[in-house]
């Protein structure tokens, strides 16, 4: 099992009824490559546990949303068409696919960062819109396809965020959330990891100072 699978009390497989619901889900499942391509030292289970195709899709996302919700789905091209069965199976009909283009505008000129890949370089990631129940989103004047750069492993990209409140109403869940965002709730077992921020490294600080035998 892997650590993803720690389910927290609030998304509990025992609850009949969840304490909470959510009108907007954004998940970024981590897809198992090994299944599919194989996976080197630098690849995704490198950085963090990856799930297999059947965990994700018995995962009970479903549970935690409202009758009319939306879903915004992470995928790759190699887990493009997974990413169909993955929403279906957690109660959402497929709606359309965006697109990350990574890299930026200078002079009007778009620069792109170009990643790895088998028979194409990748510079774009995607992300399936999925429906369920009826629930139309706030605006229809927003692309398909929107540029930002990339960042550390893994990491979304604000715009996206910003692009989903603009679109999709709350409350939102962050699934397999890697940072904290202002108004969103997370899930995943990087979600509460603040050993980097100042504050755990003030407390590890005073956890020795504490500690230290020499102290009177």
């Amino acid at each position: 099992m892997t650590t993803h699978e720690v389910v927290l009390p609030l998304f509990s497989r025992m609850r009949e009824t969840p304490a909470k619901l959510y009108r907007t889900i954004v998940a970024d499942p981590p897809w198992n490559y090994a299944d599919h391509l194989g996976d080197g030292p630098k690849g995704p289970s490198a950085q963090y546990p990856v799930m297999r195709l059947h965990e994700l899709m018995n995962m009970t996302v479903g549970h935690w949303t409202m009758k009319d919700s939306h879903l915004y789905l992470w995928t790759t091209n190699t887990f493009l068409e997974d990413s169909f069965k993955v929403a279906k199976a957690w109660g959402f009909t497929p709606r359309t696919v965006l697109t990350w283009i990574k890299g930026h505008v200078e002079g009007n000129r778009l620069i792109q960062q170009i990643g790895t890949g088998y028979h194409f370089r990748n510079s774009t990631e995607h992300v399936l819109f999925a429906c369920r129940g009826k629930l139309a989103t706030r605006h229809n004047d927003q692309p398909t396809a929107f540029v930002a750069e990339r960042h550390s492993h893994s990491e979304k990209p604000a715009a996206f965020y910003d692009m989903v409140e603009r679109m999709s109403p709350g409350p939102y869940l962050d699934v397999f959330a890697r940072k904290q965002r202002f108004r969103w709730d997370t899930f995943g077992n990087e979600a509460f990891d603040f050993r980097d921020h100042g504050m755990w490294q003030q407390r590890l600080a005073m956890k020795d100072h504490l500690d230290d035998p020499h102290r009177r």
